[in-house]
């Protein structure tokens, strides 16, 4: 039989649940649970959202194994930091090798766990690894770190031809390892603006049949449409990281200043020979 005080205790019990629940603070890029001394980052590039994963454990930061590691494992990660859902899980280092202690191997995520180290696992600092195994994230979001915070650096160069005047457009943005210009609807008016950056003279033919060759990092960018009154490229519209450039080669450009002699100008976006 329900007594008068058991609705009061009920209200009492969900509102002692209710600030228990607001008394956990949100998770950001360095996330700490409300577990004392732990914490999770992505170290090793210019955006808080992709690189090496480290877990901060004993009063220092340690790297995590990359054995068995899965999509599983990294969406764990990206929905910890807040970063959206996970784009790639890598068992190697493609930003650099940490240093320190490997704090966790063979993590074993369902998914849906609220943080990495709730993950099924040996126990702390139990593995048979080296740094050149560390795990490494890439989020859907973009979470950039402050001017300076690592390889505050952002310059074009045109590469694989006879000289800087002529070759495949990279771009290094921050500590980025993407460079590569995917080629469409490249055409003379984004040449011109790499011409001029470069201080290389008049665009003399906008390339995307791969003259120059492919690069090896990963696209940085894609959809590149300058109006041709630019100062920089990375003032005209592009699309952002695309996860590849598809069937499109990589951008190239032929500057005046290159000494090439176009046998055919540029009809934006076919093959020009130059001798």
């Amino acid at each position: 039989m329900y007594t008068a005080m058991e609705p009061t205790l009920f209200l009492m019990l969900i509102a002692e649940v209710l600030q228990d629940i607001g008394s956990v603070s949100a998770l950001s890029t360095t996330a700490t649970p409300p577990t004392p001394g732990l914490s999770l980052r992505l170290a090793g590039t210019y955006n808080y959202c992709e690189g090496r994963v480290e877990v901060y454990y004993k009063g220092a930061w340690g790297t995590v194994c990359g054995n068995n590691w899965d999509i599983k494992d990294a969406e764990v990660v990206c929905q910890q930091l807040g970063c959206g859902n996970a784009v790639e899980a890598l068992s190697w280092p493609k930003f650099g090798s940490g240093s320190g202690k490997i704090v966790l191997s063979d993590v074993q995520c369902k998914g849906d766990e609220f943080f990495l180290w709730d993950c099924k696992n040996p126990g702390w600092e139990v593995h048979n690894c080296n740094h050149e195994q560390d795990a490494t994230v890439l989020c859907t979001d973009e979470k950039y770190k402050p001017a300076g915070t690592e390889g505050d650096v952002v310059f074009m160069q045109l590469v694989g031809g006879p000289n800087r005047c002529a070759g495949r457009v990279e771009v290094t943005f921050f500590a980025n390892w993407r460079k590569e210009v995917c080629s469409e609807g490249w055409d003379i008016r984004d040449a011109q603006v790499v011409c001029n950056e470069l201080y290389c003279g008049t665009a003399l033919s906008a390339l995307s049949d791969g003259s120059f060759g492919k690069g090896d990092s990963g696209p940085l960018m894609t959809h590149v449409d300058c109006s041709g009154s630019e100062d920089y490229l990375l003032s005209c519209p592009y699309e952002y990281r695309p996860a590849t450039c598809g069937n499109y080669n990589d951008a190239a450009v032929i500057c005046s200043d290159s000494g090439l002699t176009p046998t055919g100008m540029p009809d934006f976006g076919s093959s020009t020979i130059f001798a």
